[in-house]
């Protein structure tokens, strides 16, 4: 009988496994940079940045830019607030419901991921502006979330 007690109380002193779908909440807001390769005074390979706040627990305001480089230079902009669920959030370009831009984000970067059902069709952005990558974060303070789309403008 001592036995069973015995038993019965290791039990309930284990930790409680958690399930599988646990995921451990990660506060987005902040400041995430893609450099590109410097060479010979020009931008070679994509370059961009990505500002994030947080507003509610299932809602981001973000404006985000991203640069091809030399020599096309082809960008995408936008500002919008999305959903922010399992530390990630879906942006669907307007007019191009077969693709969206996938934002997962980790404690030290975003990871940017395309998906679509035409790979050619480039969800309407300039062919080659978008690539799947990551954005090291700069910042984790509150930043302003504006039109970046003169980034690459030397405005």
């Amino acid at each position: 009988m001592k036995l069973q007690w015995l038993i019965l109380g290791w039990l309930l002193l284990q930790p409680v496994s958690r399930s599988n779908n646990h995921f451990e909440f990660i506060d987005p807001t902040g400041t995430y940079i893609l450099k590109g390769v410097v060479q010979k005074n020009r931008i070679i390979g994509h370059s961009g940045e990505l500002r994030v706040k947080l507003l509610l627990q299932d809602r981001i305001a973000i404006s985000f830019y991203i640069s091809s480089g030399y020599p096309n230079f082809a960008s995408v902009s936008f500002v919008d607030t999305l959903s922010y669920e399992e530390n990630s959030a879906r942006y669907f370009p307007t007019g191009h419901s077969g693709c969206s831009l996938v934002f997962c984000f980790n404690y030290h970067d975003v990871e940017l991921q395309q998906t679509y059902t035409d790979p050619v069709a480039g969800c309407g952005f300039a062919n080659g502006a978008v690539i799947s990558t990551s954005f090291k974060k700069k910042s984790a303070e509150q930043p302003l979330i504006q039109d970046l789309s003169c980034r690459g403008t030397g405005v």
